[in-house]
């Protein structure tokens, strides 16, 4: 199956200019058919994200393997993959607490500040 970005979405006026998709996951909020299939609102996302706000992860150590809801798969080293498993649950951690206590100043938190460089840096 295939599909084409709406004419409104950004990533559809980037794809008419030929340019470049520097990460190979696309997440979009809207799918909707009418002559042909089109995403809407949506953009590239690198695996960090899909690892960090996604679905359950399960790690399989001995094949150096992590996979998001059950589908997603990403190769890693198994100290990659607890260091993931670690920030994803200290960030479940955080933001329950916020939700606890509104007034939570996480602002300077080392947890948000990790989270923050890997996503900016892609971990590199």
């Amino acid at each position: 199956a295939s599909c084409l970005f709406h004419g409104l979405c950004q990533q559809g006026q980037d794809d008419r200019s030929h340019a470049r998709y520097e990460h190979p996951h696309l997440l979009w909020h809207d799918k909707v058919q009418t002559s042909k299939v089109f995403l809407r609102d949506a953009t590239m996302i690198s695996a960090y994200p899909l690892l960090l706000f996604g679905g359950d992860i399960t790690v399989i150590h001995e094949r150096q393997l992590l996979t998001v809801d059950g589908w997603i798969q990403f190769r890693a080293p198994a100290r990659i993959a607890v260091l993931v498993n670690e920030l994803r649950a200290a960030l479940d951690d955080l933001l329950a607490r916020k939700i606890d206590q509104p007034d939570l100043n996480i602002y300077d938190s080392p947890v948000l500040g990790a989270l923050h460089t890997l996503l900016v840096t892609d971990g590199f």
